[in-house]
C-alpha cells in the first residue's frame, strides 16, 4: 500500500559495522540507557521491544478486584505510555521503583492496620468512603482467611518487580565478544529482521485498526474503522504518501488507542461506573462495559466477572493491546532508521551496511516500454541496486489480480447481495447482472467503481452504526417500510457481518485503484520513447516465460473444461431441495443441449453462444423472482397478479424459506449464473475453437524449454544461478509430465473408441433391467438390435438419447404437488379363496391387492423417491451416451491434427500384427489385446451361454442348451458361421420377449394371470418362477436377463457373413492372422511358427507351458471336477480321466482328426451333464419336498440341490438329516471351468504350434530305450574303471617289490667289501626314476624334506627299517615339478568380490556406514548361498544332466527329420560325433596315464578341465572305453537307434566328441545361463527331483498310506519295499503301470462307495460310529469323509509325473 519503506536487506561491503546506530557509537561497548544490547555471540537485542514485558505481566486490562490497585495500575500503564517515546532503561527503573513502592506501602499499611486499631477504626466498615478511597488508591485491607484474593492482590506488583530487575540485569551483562565477521553476520541478520519487523508491521497495523473498529462497533471505535476506509480509500485513489504522514498517523493511533485502554480500564473501577452505569446511553455509545462487578461492597476482594457479555467484548481490549503494540513497534522501526541513517551521514570514512528503501511504483511507466530490445550485460549487478527478479512472481500476480479486479468485484456484488438478503443489497444484485450483461463490462464496471465503492462504504457504515448498542434508540420502520427489509437489523455478532462486509468491499478498492490507474495515471505520462535496456542476466526473462507458460497452460485448462463446470451445475441446481417448475426448466434446457450435442454437432455449434445467453438471462430471472419473493407482500402480489394458489406457486418455484434455506436457494442459482457468465465471456471462443473438426491447426512438437519472448543478445556468458538451474530442472520435469500424460491420453482415448460403446449399451439394458417397464423397453430394443447389427448403432444412440430425455422430464413433472396419483389409481377386490391358488399370506402380499395401484408405474413412473436417486440411472445414462459422442468427436479430432488415418482394424496397438507375435512378452500380451476376441471370440460365447445356464437354471436356460449343443455339433468354423446369424436373431428376439414377460400386463386392469385363476391348476408359486411366468406375486427376476445381454458376440471376429466386408478381409488376414481350423495341419510342409520346444526366451518357456503342459492340467481340472461332486456325473470325469491319463501320450502323437474325435466327445458329456443338471433342477427347486420324502436316492445319485435362491427356505429342507440336500456338491461352476478349460485344449489342438509338440513327442518315442543304453555305457565304464585301478594297483605292487629287492642286494654288496669308516654318515639315495624321468628337485622344494633328513641318519640303518628308505612312488610323483595353480574360487568369494568393492575404511566409527556395511555383507552372504546351493544341486544332478543334453540333441536331429518327413534309419546319430578311435593295447594305456600332457576330464561340458598349453588338439574320442563286454550287454535293445556304432560311450563322452553344432541349442544355452539366482535354483531343485522322481513316488505312497491308514491303501506300500526297491538298477516299466492302474481302481472304488445311499453312509450311521478307530468301512479305506481322495490325487499326479520324466529320458522301455 505504501511504496516507500524503511529498511529493507542488502548485500554489505564488509563484514564489520563501523556504526550501528543502535547502541551507541563507534562500536563501544553498550550501556544500559542504549537503545539496545548485545547478546555474548554478537547478536543485539532491542530492549525497547522487551520493555512491554512487564507491562505485560502487570495485567493492565484484567482487573485486580480492589478499588485502589486500579490507579495504582494506571500509573504503571501512564509510565509504559513513555514506550513511545524511547527511554527503555528510565522506563525499567521507573517501574522498578513503582514496584518497591507499592509493595512497601502493602507492607506497612497491613503492619499498621493490625498493630494500630485506631486506624482500622478510621478506615471503618468495608462500604466506608474512606475504605472505597483507600481501594481507589492502591491499598486495601486484606483477608488473611483469603489467601487466594489476597495473593492476587500482591502478585502483580511481585511480577511487575521480578520482571522489571530481570530486565536490568541482562542489559548490564550482555556485553559483545565476538569477532568483526560475527558482527558482520549478526549485522545482516539485524537488518533482515528490521525489514521483516516493518513489512509485517504495517500490513500487521493496518488489519489491527479494521478489527479495531469492527470488533464492537461504538463511537470510541469508530475512530477506528473511519481510519480504516479513509486509508484503504486514499490508496485506492493513487494520492501520494509520505513516510512522515504514515509515522505520525501511527504516533497518533498509538496515542489514541492507549487512551483507549485507559478509558477502558477506567471504566472497571466502581466510581467510574458508578458514574456512567451500564445500561446508560453513553456507556452504549461509546462501548464502555462493565466486566468487572462490584455487587457486594462487603466483599471488597472478591473478583467476579460479568460473563454475560458476547465474546467481541472481551476480545476487543486485547486487539486494542496489540494494536498499541504494534504501531508503538513501527515508530520505534521509523527512529531506529533514522538514527541509521545519520550515523551513516556522520561516518563517511566507514564502510556501512546498504540500506535502500523500496523503488517507487512503476507500473505506468512499465506499460509504454514493452518494446525494448534487452542486451545481458553479463551476471555482476550493482551491490546497491535490488535485482528485478526478487519480486517478479508476485508483482505479475498482482497485476493479474488488478487486471481482472473487475471480474472479482462483480462476484462479490453478487455474493454480498446472496449473502445478505434486503433491498439495499438487491441494488447490487441488479446492478452486478447489468454489467454482466453489457458488451464493454469493463469498461462500464470501471467508471461504476467510484459509485460502487461509496455504496458499498455506505453500506458498510449503516450496518456498523445498527451494529452498536443502541437498538432501544435505532428506528424500526421508516413510514410503512421496515428497516429490517433494508437489511438494517442489530446481529447477533455485528463484527462477523462487518468484516465480511469489509472483505468484500476490498474489491470495490482493487476495483477503484485498477480505475485510477488506467484512466487518471496513464493520460498524465508521456508515451515513453523505445528504450536499451541492460539487464544483468537473464534469468527475469526465464521466470516471465515460465509465468507466461503456466498461465497459458491454465487457461486452456479451463477453457477444455469449464464447460464440465457449468454442466454439474446445471444438475446441482435442478435437484437441489425440493423439485419445482423453474428447475425443471433448467433440466429442460440441459437435456436439449445434450441431445444436440449428440444428434446434431454443427447445429449445437451454431446455437450454443445463444443457448449460453439463454441460461444467463433466464437465472437472472429466477434470481430476481425467488428474491423479491422473500420480501413483504410480495406473495400477495403474485397470488393478485396470476391467480395461482401458494401449493401452484410453490410448484413454480415460489415460495418463503427460511434463512438457511433462502441462502441455499439463492447462492446455488447465483453461482450457477456466474459459472455460466465467465463460460460465455471468457471460455466460450476458445472453446469453439478447439472444438472446431472443420478447421484444425496442425500439430506441433512440444519445445525442450520454454521459448524466450524478447530478443536477447549474450556478450558475457552469465553462469546459472541456483534457482535458475531448479528451474531448468522443473521445465524438464514439466515437459517430461508432459509427454507422457499425452501418450497416455491418446492410449485411454483409443481404449475409449473401442469400447465405449459396449460400455453404454451394458449400463443402457441395466438401468432398463433394474426398472422394468414399458417405457425402458425401447432402449432394450434398440440396444439389443444394435450390437449384433453394426449399422444400428449410431441410431440408437441417437435415438436412446432423446427418449432418455423424455423420460427424465416425464419423471421430473411426476414429482411435483399438483400431480395426485390418489385420484386416477385403481382399487382391486380380492377373489374368494376359490377362485385363485393363492394363499392368504401371498394374496396380501400381491401387487394387484397390497394397495392402490398407480398406472404410471407400468410405464416407469413413480412418486415419492429421492429426486436425484430416482432420476440419476437415467441421467447417469444420457450422460455416457454424451461422452460416448465426446470420445469419438476427440478421436476425429486428434486424427485430422496428426494427420492420420483411422486403422482398418479395431486394435488398441496399431503397429502389432500377427508377425509381433514371437518377438517376445510384451508384443505377445499387446497383440492379444488387440485380437483376443478375434481369436477367441466363439470360444467366448460358448462360456457366455455356460453361464447364463448356470446362473438361471430354469426352463427358458435350456432353449440356449439347446442351441449349445446344435452349434458344437457342427464343429467346424465355417459351419458355425453359417448358422451364427440365425442364433443371434434367436438371442435378440428371446431377450425381448423375456423383458416383456417382466414387464407383464398392467396391473391397473385388476386382472390377474389365468395360471392363478383357480386351485385346481397345478400352479404353485415356485413352479412359475422356474417356468420364468409373468406373476404378480412372484415377479420375474429381470436382472437374471443382464448374463444374456452381452452374449450376442461381437460381428467382427466371427466368419461369414459376419466378417467384414471384402475390402477389410485382407487387412484382417494380414493384421491379426488367418482364423480358420484346418485338421490337415501335418501335411503342410511348412510350419509359419517358429520351434519353440528348446527355450530361448521367456515367451517360448510360456510357450511350453500352454502347449505341452496345459494338457495333463486340463486332465487335473477334469479329475477335481468329476471328485468334488458325488454323482454319476461325476463317476463319468472321473472314468474319462484316467483313459486319458493312461492312452493320453499316445493320443497327442496322432495327427489332428484321431485327437479332436475324442476331445469333442469329452466336450460333448460336459455339455450333456450341464443340460442334465439344468433339467433335474425342476426336482431340486420345485419339487424338492417330494423328492427328499419318497427318491432320496436319487437325489444322492445325482447330487440334486437347488442353486438359485428364492425357492425355498434352506433351514426347512436341512431338517432332514438322512435326506439332507448336498448344497456344497451342487451347481456347475466346476462344469463350466472344465468346460472352458476342454474349449482352451481344442484351440491348442488346433494350433501350427502343437505341430512342435507333436513331432517332439514323436521323437521321444523312438528314444524310448535310448536313456537304458546311455546309463548301462556309465555302469560299464565305472566298471572298467575299477578294473584299471585294481590292475594298476598290482603293477604298483610288484614294481615294488623288485626295487626291495634290488636296494637289499645293494645293500649286502657295501658292506662286505668296504669298512665301517669310510662311509657316509648320511647317505644320500638317489632315486632312478623309471621310464627316464626328470632328475630330482632339490629337498629344499619339499616341506616334508627336514623331517625325513632327520629320521634318514636315525632310523635308515637301525634295523631292518632301511629297506623301506624310499619304496613310496607317491613321493617320486610328488618330485614332477608342477606349476602352481591357483584354485578356483567359491561362490562367496566370487559374491564378495562383486559385492563389497565399496566403502573405505573413514566410515569406521560410523554407525550408519556400519550398519550399511552389515547389511550389505549379510545380502552378499545370502548371494553366495543361493549360488553354493545351484552349484551343489547341479553337481548332483550332472549324470543326469549330460543324459538329458545328449538325449535333447538328438532329439532335435530326429525332430528335424521327422519334419521334412525323411527316412528313420540307423546310422541318422553317427553324424551328431567323431568316430572313436581304435582301442590301445593294455601297456599304451598304462604310459599315457604317466605322459606329461593329461587327457581332457570326461566331466561333461560344463564342467570339463582345460587343456594345457602346448598339447596338440585331439582328434577323436577324448576316451576310448570301448570294451568287448559292453557290446554285449546292450546287444539285447530291440529298438530302432538304440545301437548306433558309438552306442558304447556314455553321456559326457558323447557331448565331448561332439561335431555338430546347432544355433537354436547354442541359444537356447545361453538363455538358460542368463537366469537370476532366483529362477537358476528353482531350476536346479526342479532338475534334482527329477533326477530323483521315484523316490518322491515312494514317499508319497507311504504318505498316502500314514494319512488314509486302510486295508486299500496297503497294497502299494508292499510293492514299494518287496518289488521297487529290489529291482536293480530302477524298477521295470510293470511296476509302475501297476501302481498307476491301481491307484485308479483304488480311486474309483472310494468314489462309488461315497454315496449316501449306501447303510454305512447314512448320518445315524456315521454319528453313531464317530471315532471308532474299528469302523469295518473306515478300516477297508470305504467310509464317506470330504477329503476321501485328496492323497489319491496327489499320489496319482506324482505316478504320471515319474512316467512322463522316464518317457523323456529314454527309461521307459527296457526292452
Amino acid at each position: 500500500m505504501y511504496h516507500e519503506q524503511p529498511l529493507r536487506p542488502a548485500r554489505a561491503r564488509s563484514p564489520r559495522w563501523a556504526c550501528v546506530g543502535w547502541g551507541g557509537a563507534g562500536g563501544a561497548s553498550p550501556t544500559v540507557g542504549a537503545r539496545d544490547v548485545s547478546l555474548q555471540g554478537g547478536h543485539r537485542v532491542p530492549v525497547a521491544l522487551l520493555s512491554p514485558c512487564p507491562l505485560s505481566s502487570q495485567g493492565c486490562w484484567v482487573p485486580t478486584g480492589d478499588a485502589g490497585a486500579p490507579w495504582g495500575h494506571l500509573g504503571r500503564w501512564v509510565m509504559g505510555c513513555l514506550y513511545l517515546a524511547g527511554h527503555t532503561s528510565r522506563l525499567l527503573k521507573a517501574l522498578l521503583g513503582t514496584s518497591i513502592l507499592f509493595l512497601l506501602a502493602h507492607f506497612i499499611f497491613q503492619i499498621c492496620l493490625y498493630t494500630l486499631p485506631i486506624l482500622d477504626q478510621l478506615l471503618g466498615p468495608s462500604c466506608s468512603t474512606w475504605e472505597v478511597l483507600a481501594r481507589h488508591i492502591g491499598v486495601t485491607r486484606l483477608d488473611l482467611s483469603d489467601i487466594p484474593n489476597s495473593v492476587r492482590l500482591v502478585a502483580p506488583d511481585v511480577g511487575i518487580l521480578l520482571a522489571s530487575s530481570l530486565c536490568l540485569c541482562l542489559c548490564r551483562r550482555l556485553v559483545p565478544k565476538a569477532g568483526p565477521a560475527a558482527r558482520g553476520r549478526s549485522a545482516r541478520l539485524r537488518v533482515t529482521a528490521h525489514w521483516l519487523l516493518w513489512a509485517a508491521g504495517k500490513g500487521l497495523a493496518i488489519l489491527l485498526l479494521a478489527l479495531a473498529g469492527i470488533t464492537l462497533p461504538s463511537a470510541s471505535s469508530s475512530v477506528y474503522y473511519l481510519l480504516f476506509v479513509g486509508l484503504c480509500t486514499w490508496w485506492a485513489c493513487h494520492l501520494p504518501t509520505s513516510r512522515l504522514a504514515f509515522d505520525t498517523l501511527c504516533f497518533l493511533v498509538g496515542i489514541y488507542a492507549g487512551g483507549h485502554l485507559l478509558c477502558l480500564y477506567a471504566y472497571q473501577t466502581p466510581f467510574v461506573q458508578g458514574v456512567f452505569p451500564p445500561p446508560t446511553i453513553w456507556a452504549r455509545l461509546f462501548g464502555f462495559k462493565d466486566v468487572v462487578l462490584y455487587r457486594n461492597c462487603s466483599q471488597p476482594n472478591a473478583l467476579v466477572l460479568n460473563t454475560g457479555h458476547p465474546w467481541p467484548v472481551y476480545v476487543n481490549p486485547g486487539i486494542l493491546l496489540l494494536l498499541y503494540y504494534t504501531v508503538a513497534t513501527l515508530v520505534k522501526l521509523h527512529r531506529l532508521d533514522a538514527r541509521v541513517r545519520g550515523c551513516g551521514a556522520k561516518c563517511p570514512a566507514r564502510e556501512l551496511v546498504e540500506l535502500e528503501s523500496w523503488p517507487k511504483d512503476t507500473d505506468g511507466v512499465a506499460e509504454d516500454t514493452k518494446n525494448c530490445t534487452v542486451h545481458v550485460m553479463g551476471n555482476s549487478p550493482q551491490p546497491g541496486k535490488r535485482r528485478p527478479a526478487e519480486r517478479l512472481p508476485l508483482h505479475a500476480l498482482g497485476h493479474v489480480i488488478l487486471n481482472q479486479s473487475y471480474v472479482c468485484a462483480l462476484i462479490a456484488m453478487m455474493v454480498w447481495s446472496i449473502t445478505y438478503h434486503s433491498w439495499l443489497t438487491f441494488v447490487l444484485l441488479l446492478w452486478a447482472c447489468l454489467i454482466w450483461t453489457v458488451r464493454s463490462r469493463h469498461h462500464f464496471a470501471m467508471l461504476c467503481s467510484p459509485f460502487l465503492l461509496l455504496y458499498g462504504i455506505a453500506l458498510c457504515s449503516l450496518q456498523y452504526v445498527w451494529g452498536m448498542d443502541l437498538a432501544p434508540e435505532l428506528p424500526t420502520r421508516v413510514g410503512f417500510m421496515s428497516l429490517e427489509q433494508l437489511g438494517l437489523v442489530h446481529p447477533k455478532y455485528p463484527c462477523l457481518d462487518l468484516g465480511a462486509k469489509l472483505l468484500l468491499t476490498l474489491t470495490f478498492w482493487l476495483l477503484l485503484r485498477q480505475f485510477v490507474k488506467e484512466k487518471l495515471l496513464t493520460r498524465r505520462c508521456p508515451a515513453t520513447p523505445l528504450l536499451e535496456v541492460t539487464v544483468s542476466d537473464t534469468e527475469p526473462s526465464r521466470q516471465r516465460d515460465v509465468l507466461k507458460a503456466l498461465g497459458v497452460l491454465v487457461r486452456d485448462f479451463y477453457a477444455k473444461y469449464w464447460i464440465c463446470v457449468c454442466a454439474g451445475m446445471f444438475i446441482v441446481v435442478s435437484f437441489a431441495g425440493r423439485l419445482v417448475v423453474y428447475k425443471i426448466v433448467y433440466m429442460f434446457l440441459f437435456l436439449l443441449c445434450l441431445t444436440l450435442f449428440q444428434v446434431y454437432y454443427s447445429l449445437w455449434r451454431k446455437v450454443l453462444k445463444g443457448f449460453w445467453w439463454l441460461v444467463v438471462a433466464y437465472t437472472m430471472l429466477v434470481l430476481i423472482a425467488v428474491y423479491t419473493y422473500q420480501f413483504e407482500d410480495f406473495p400477495m402480489y403474485w397470488r393478485n397478479l396470476t391467480g395461482l394458489t401458494d401449493e401452484q406457486l410453490g410448484d413454480l418455484g415460489l415460495e418463503q424459506f427460511s434463512v438457511s434455506e433462502l441462502f441455499s436457494s439463492t447462492l446455488i442459482p447465483g453461482f450457477f449464473l456466474l459459472a455460466c457468465i465467465l463460460q460465455l465471456h471468457y471460455f466460450h471462443r476458445p472453446f469453439m475453437h478447439i472444438t472446431d473438426l472443420e478447421h484444425i491447426p496442425a500439430a506441433t512438437m512440444p519445445p525442450s524449454r520454454v521459448a524466450v519472448g524478447v530478443s536477447v543478445t549474450l556478450r558475457v556468458p552469465a553462469a546459472p544461478t541456483k534457482w535458475g538451474l531448479v528451474l531448468e530442472r522443473l521445465i524438464v520435469l514439466g515437459w517430461t509430465f508432459s509427454d507422457t500424460l499425452t501418450r497416455a491420453q491418446v492410449f485411454v482415448g483409443r481404449l475409449l473408441e473401442l469400447h465405449i460403446l459396449k460400455l453404454v449399451a451394458l449400463y443402457t439394458v441395466w438401468v432398463a433391467l433394474q426398472e422394468v417397464s414399458l417405457m425402458n423397453f425401447l432402449l432394450v430394443l434398440l440396444w439389443a438390435f444394435a450390437m449384433p447389427y453394426c449399422r444400428f448403432r449410431h441410431m440408437a444412440s441417437c435415438l436412446s438419447t432423446v427418449w432418455t430425455c423424455i423420460i427424465i422430464v416425464c419423471k421430473m413433472l411426476y414429482q411435483l404437488k399438483i400431480v395426485d396419483p390418489s385420484e386416477y389409481s385403481s382399487n382391486c377386490t380380492q377373489p374368494q379363496l376359490n377362485g385363485t391358488n393363492l394363499n392368504p399370506e401371498e394374496l396380501g402380499n400381491s401387487t394387484l391387492y397390497r394397495g392402490p395401484v398407480d398406472p404410471a408405474n407400468w410405464f416407469g413412473i413413480r412418486k415419492g423417491y429421492p429426486n436425484l436417486g430416482y432420476i440419476q440411472n437415467h441421467l447417469l445414462v444420457l450422460l455416457l451416451l454424451v461422452f460416448e459422442a465426446v470420445v469419438y468427436r476427440r478421436q476425429e479430432y486428434y486424427r485430422k491434427q496428426h494427420q492420420l488415418v483411422a486403422p482398418v482394424t479395431e486394435t488398441i496397438f496399431e503397429d502389432i500384427s500377427r508377425e509381433h507375435l514371437d518377438h517376445g512378452l510384451g508384443s505377445c500380451a499387446k497383440y492379444f489385446l488387440n485380437y483376443f476376441y478375434y481369436k477367441f471370440g466363439l470360444e467366448i460365447c460358448f462360456l457366455m451361454t455356460v453361464n447364463v445356464i448356470g446362473q438361471r437354471m430354469n426352463f427358458m436356460v435350456i432353449l440356449h442348451g439347446c442351441w449349445l449343443v446344435v452349434i458344437l455339433t457342427r464343429r467346424r468354423r465355417a459351419a458355425i458361421a453359417r448358422l451364427w446369424p440365425k442364433y443371434c436373431l434367436f438371442l435378440v428376439v428371446f431377450l425381448l420377449y423375456q423383458y416383456l414377460l417382466c414387464v407383464g400386463m398392467p396391473p391397473a386392469l385388476c386382472v390377474d394371470y389365468p395360471w392363478r385363476w383357480t386351485r385346481a391348476l397345478p400352479f404353485n408359486s415356485a413352479l412359475i418362477k422356474w417356468l420364468y411366468l409373468p406373476d404378480f406375486f412372484v415377479a420375474p427376476k429381470s436382472t437374471n436377463l443382464i448374463s444374456e445381454y452381452p452374449h450376442p458376440p461381437h460381428p467382427q471376429p466371427t466368419t461369414n457373413p459376419w466378417q467384414p466386408p471384402a475390402e477389410r478381409t485382407e487387412e484382417w488376414l494380414r493384421a491379426a492372422g488367418e482364423n480358420t481350423d484346418r485338421l490337415d495341419l501335418a501335411r503342410d510342409p511348412h510350419n509359419p511358427t517358429p520351434n519353440f520346444i528348446h527355450c530361448r526366451s521367456y515367451l517360448d518357456m510360456v510357450k511350453v507351458v500352454v502347449f505341452r503342459y496345459l494338457f495333463w492340467f486340463v486332465l487335473v481340472v477334469v479329475f477335481i471336477t468329476g471328485a468334488t461332486r458325488i454323482s454319476l456325473f461325476g463317476l463319468g470325469y472321473l472314468l474319462a480321466c484316467f483313459y486319458l491319463l493312461l492312452f493320453g501320450t499316445a493320443m497327442l502323437r496322432k495327427p489332428a482328426r484321431a485327437r479332436l474325435v475324442l476331445w469333442d466327445c469329452l466336450i460333448l458329456y460336459n455339455i450333456t451333464v450341464i443340460i442334465s443338471k439344468n433339467m433335474l433342477s425342476l426336482l431340486s427347486c420345485v419339487f424338492v419336498q417330494q423328492m427328499q420324502s419318497n427318491f432320496c436316492w436319487v437325489i444322492q445319485l445325482f447330487s440334486l440341490v437347488c442353486t438359485v435362491k428364492g425357492y425355498y427356505d434352506p433351514k426347512e429342507m436341512g431338517k432332514d438329516q438322512d435326506c439332507s440336500l448336498p448344497v456344497e456338491e451342487a451347481g456347475i461352476i466346476w462344469d463350466s471351468i472344465c468346460f472352458f478349460f476342454l474349449l482352451l485344449q481344442r484351440r491348442v489342438f488346433l494350433s501350427y504350434y502343437y505341430l512342435h509338440v507333436m513331432l517332439d513327442l514323436q521323437a521321444s518315442a523312438l528314444q524310448a530305450s535310448r536313456g537304458v543304453a546311455l546309463f548301462k555305457a556309465s555302469t560299464l565304464k565305472s566298471m572298467h574303471s575299477h578294473r584299471q585301478a585294481e590292475k594298476k594297483s598290482l603293477a604298483q605292487l610288484k614294481r615294488q617289490m623288485e626295487r626291495i629287492r634290488a636296494k637289499q642286494e645293494k645293500y649286502h654288496q657295501e658292506r662286505l667289501p668296504r669298512g665301517t669308516g669310510d662311509r657316509d654318515p648320511s647317505p644320500t639315495p638317489v632315486l632312478v626314476e623309471p621310464h627316464g624321468a626328470s632328475p630330482p628337485i632339490c629337498h629344499s622344494t619339499r616341506w616334508w624334506r627336514p623331517w625325513l633328513d632327520h629320521a634318514a641318519g636315525t632310523v635308515l640303518h637301525s634295523g631292518e627299517y632301511f629297506l623301506f628308505e624310499s619304496d613310496s612312488e607317491e613321493e617320486e610323483e610328488a618330485a614332477v615339478p608342477e606349476e602352481p595353480q591357483p584354485g578356483r574360487q567359491s561362490a562367496f568369494q566370487v559374491s564378495m568380490a562383486g559385492g563389497t568393492g565399496e566403502g573405505g575404511a573413514g566410515g569406521r566409527g560410523n554407525v550408519v556406514q556400519r550398519v550399511l556395511n552389515t547389511l550389505r555383507f549379510l545380502w552378499v552372504l545370502c548371494r553366495a548361498m543361493v549360488d553354493g546351493l545351484t552349484q551343489w544341486l547341479d553337481a548332483c544332478t550332472r549324470e543326469h544332466a549330460d543324459m538329458s543334453t545328449v538325449l535333447r540333441l538328438e532329439r532335435y536331429v530326429l525332430t528335424r527329420r521327422l519334419a521334412t518327413g525323411e527316412d528313420m534309419h540307423r546310422g541318422v546319430l553317427d553324424e551328431l560325433y567323431l568316430l572313436p578311435p581304435e582301442e590301445p593295447p593294455a601297456e599304451e594305456v598304462g604310459e599315457q596315464g604317466a605322459h606329461p600332457c593329461p587327457r581332457a576330464i570326461p566331466s561333461g561340458h560344463q564342467g570339463a578341465a582345460p587343456r594345457p598349453v602346448g598339447c596338440p588338439l585331439p582328434t577323436g574320442s577324448q576316451e576310448q572305453v570301448t570294451i568287448l563286454e559292453s557290446q554285449e550287454d546292450v546287444a539285447g535293445s530291440q529298438e530302432l537307434l538304440a545301437l548306433p556304432q558309438n552306442r558304447s560311450r556314455t553321456a559326457s563322452e558323447l557331448l565331448l566328441s561332439r561335431r555338430l553344432y546347432f544355433p537354436e541349442l547354442e541359444e537356447s544355452e545361453r538363455f538358460y545361463r542368463s537366469h537370476n539366482r532366483v529362477l537358476k535354483l528353482l531350476l536346479a531343485g526342479y532338475r534334482c527331483v527329477a533326477a530323483h522322481s521315484e523316490l518322491l513316488c515312494y514317499f508319497i505312497i507311504i504318505l498316502n498310506n500314514m494319512v488314509t491308514a486302510s486295508v486299500i491303501s496297503l497294497f502299494l506300500p508292499i510293492l514299494v519295499f518287496l518289488w521297487a526297491m529290489l529291482s536293480i538298477p530302477r524298477p521295470s516299466k510293470r511296476f509302475w503301470m501297476t501302481a498307476i492302474i491301481f491307484t485308479e481302481v483304488m480311486v474309483v472304488v472310494k468314489y462309488l462307495f461315497q454315496f449316501g445311499f449306501f447303510p454305512w453312509n447314512g448320518y445315524t450311521m456315521l454319528v453313531r460310529n464317530e471315532g471308532k478307530p474299528f469302523f469295518p468301512p473306515r478300516i477297508l479305506g470305504l467310509e464317506k469323509t470330504d477329503r476321501y481322495i485328496k492323497y489319491d490325487l496327489i499320489q496319482l499326479l506324482a505316478l504320471f509325473f515319474h512316467r512322463s520324466l522316464l518317457l523323456s529320458y529314454g527309461l521307459w522301455d527296457h526292452e
